[in-house]
Parts: C-alpha cells; sequence; structure tokens
C-alpha cells in the first residue's frame, strides 16, 4: 500500500523574510532547485508544508508543534549564511524527536571535519591523501610528511567554496601563502594535503542497511591545458564562461580498466558505513594513473537538484527523478521509524 505522509520542507532562503508569506518574498531562482524537489514530493501523493529558514529558528519549532510532520525533508545546508550550523538544524529535529530525511548530527558533524572523517576512513583501507590542518593564526604546523604538490582549501567548506587555482601548491612558501589568504579572507582552518593527480569521478550511494551505488560520474576538461593540474574549483564548478572556455564537463565516466568498478562500489559502501550515513551520500573520488583510488571527500545529504551528479546516477540507474525523492522520503522515515521517533 502505497503511504501517504505529512512531510515538511525546509530549506535555506538568502535572506529573512520581511512579511509572513515568505514565498513570495522571494524571486522563483531563488530557490528554483528546491521547488524541483517540492513538485517530486507532492507528486508522490504526500500532503506537503514549505518552510524556507535564514536566520531564525522559531519559526521552525513553531511549525513543527502546530503541524506535526511525519516526516522533514531536510534540504538546508546553511543557518544564518554559515555551513557549519547545518548538523545542528539536525540535531534540534533530534531533540524535537521529528523524524527526517539524510543522515544524522553527528554525521554531519565528523564528514564537515575532512581531516577527521580521513581519518576513520584509513583503519579501513581506503586511501586518503596525507593532509594536516594548519588553524587560524597558525603557520607553524610541520609539512614534512608531505609530498608536493599539496592542495590547500577550507577544512569545513562544501561546493568548493574557497578552492581556486593558487590552492595547487608546488612549494611551502606557495603552500603558506594561500593557507594565510584563507586564515585572512574565509576565517577558517585550512586542510593541507597531498594533491592525487588523476581522474575525477564521483560515486553516488543510496540506501540504509542495503546499499547500492549507482553509476559512475566524472568531470572532464576537454579544452585544458595538459600540463596543468585539473581539479574541481569553484570556478570549475560553477561559472558557466570558464567551464565553456576549457571545455569542463560533468557526464558519466569513461569507462575503467576491468575490476576497477567493483573496487570503487566496494570502497564507496564501505566509506558509507564507516562514517554512519543514511538515505543517500556521494564520495569524490581521484583515480590515479596507476588506477589507485583515493577519496578525496565524503559528502552527506549532497545536492538534489535533477542536474547534479546523485540524481543524473540515480536517473541512469533507471530511478526516476521523482522517485528518487519519494525513495529518500521513505529511507528516512522507515529508518528512523525502526530505530524509535
Amino acid at each position: 500500500m502505497k503511504q501517504k505522509l505529512k512531510v515538511l520542507i525546509i530549506f535555506d532562503v538568502p535572506e529573512r523574510p520581511t512579511s509572513s508569506d515568505w514565498a513570495e518574498h522571494f524571486r522563483p531562482e531563488d530557490w528554483k532547485n528546491d521547488q524541483e524537489i517540492i513538485k517530486a514530493v507532492k507528486k508522490a501523493g504526500h500532503e506537503v508544508r514549505l518552510l524556507g529558514i535564514h536566520d531564525r529558528i522559531r519559526p521552525l519549532i513553531t511549525e513543527i508543534r502546530r503541524h506535526p510532520p511525519d516526516i522533514v525533508f531536510n534540504l538546508l545546508e546553511v543557518f544564518n549564511n554559515d555551513r557549519k550550523h547545518e548538523s545542528n538544524v539536525a540535531g534540534l529535529l533530534e531533540m524535537l524527536n521529528v523524524r527526517y530525511t539524510g543522515s544524522d548530527a553527528a554525521t554531519l558533524s565528523i564528514c564537515r571535519n575532512k581531516l577527521f572523517a580521513k581519518r576513520i576512513l584509513a583503519p579501513h583501507r581506503i586511501k586518503v591523501p596525507r593532509s594536516v590542518v594548519f588553524p587560524p593564526g597558525k603557520l607553524n604546523r610541520s609539512l614534512k610528511n608531505l609530498k608536493f604538490p599539496v592542495f590547500v582549501k577550507p577544512l569545513g567548506q562544501e561546493g568548493s567554496e574557497g578552492i581556486a587555482e593558487h590552492s595547487f601548491a608546488e612549494n611551502t612558501n606557495a603552500c603558506l601563502e594561500r593557507v594565510k589568504f584563507l586564515h585572512e579572507n574565509m576565517r577558517t582552518d585550512a586542510l593541507v594535503e597531498e594533491y592525487i593527480e588523476g581522474r575525477e569521478l564521483y560515486a553516488s550511494v543510496i540506501g540504509n542497511q542495503r546499499l547500492r551505488v549507482l553509476p559512475l560520474r566524472e568531470m572532464i576538461w576537454t579544452e585544458f591545458p595538459e600540463e596543468k593540474p585539473k581539479f574541481a574549483s569553484f570556478k570549475a564548478k560553477w561559472d558557466e564562461g570558464f567551464r565553456k572556455k576549457w571545455g569542463i564537463q560533468n557526464t558519466f565516466a569513461a569507462p575503467l580498466p576491468n575490476g576497477l568498478e567493483k573496487k570503487i562500489s566496494h570502497i564507496s559502501r564501505t566509506a558509507f558505513r564507516a562514517l554512519n550515513l543514511k538515505g543517500y551520500g556521494r564520495l569524490d573520488l581521484r583515480i590515479t594513473p596507476e588506477n589507485e583510488i583515493y577519496v578525496i571527500e565524503v559528502n552527506p545529504n549532497p545536492a538534489l537538484n535533477r542536474e547534479d551528479e546523485l540524481a543524473q546516477s540515480a536517473i541512469k540507474g533507471k530511478i526516476p527523478y521523482s522517485q528518487l525523492m519519494q525513495r529518500i522520503l521513505l529511507l528516512g522515515y522507515n529508518h528512523q521509524n525502526k530505530n524509535g521517533k
């Protein structure tokens, strides 16, 4: 029997609404991607309520008390334009005893600290780049255990924020200059890790106990100078002019050597379980010329936009977009129902 649920969909909005009808306050493009998800959940026959959140948490508490949902579809990535609060919102839902989609507060916190997440993966025979963290204002951390070139990025940001051409450093001076830049301009810990040369692949996973690794995606550079390092900078991901100039495309992965795809599936499932992800997630991988597999990042609750990696992989795997949203919703509902609301 098809289950009809009362679903509260929450997502972040760019500024605080000035009227009670927040949906009319924002331009359609401000929450276009969220609208696709909303439409898919409604299409599945669920009763849907919406709440856009900027910097006030009380409206969420009030909404849940006045209209108790069966589950919250959690699309909120930032609170008050700050990603560090993503896990806090999930924690609040746990305190309110409300089911929600995606990973829990603990997992979101762990994965946000990219160094900590990789330390958890290492005992599982998963290759990760050697790395060191420079806290704000500290430039005296040793780099002697790292092999140059290295890659410098913010410790807790997503979506390639803070990643640019100068993130690639071939010597100590260049590395420390980028560390200092991140400290001064983003006020964040800087993660310095060995740069892994190779193909950039994305492995999306859905499920709880039974996990399915979806068809692999890949970022390719068709017009980029061969001698320059290729990585997913902020421009490479989001600047359409830059992507067009250098022939940067996100597409389905080109064929892999025999057995490599099976190894990637095993690594993806192992990482998913080791970090206790729930519902859905995505791994960013590097495949070296020697066919070694490195996990660069593990992303709980990755973007669900129709054009993003997870949704495209699902569609390729014969899971239509609306069915994917339904599956994510029920994975959250059934998991938390099983373990106690």
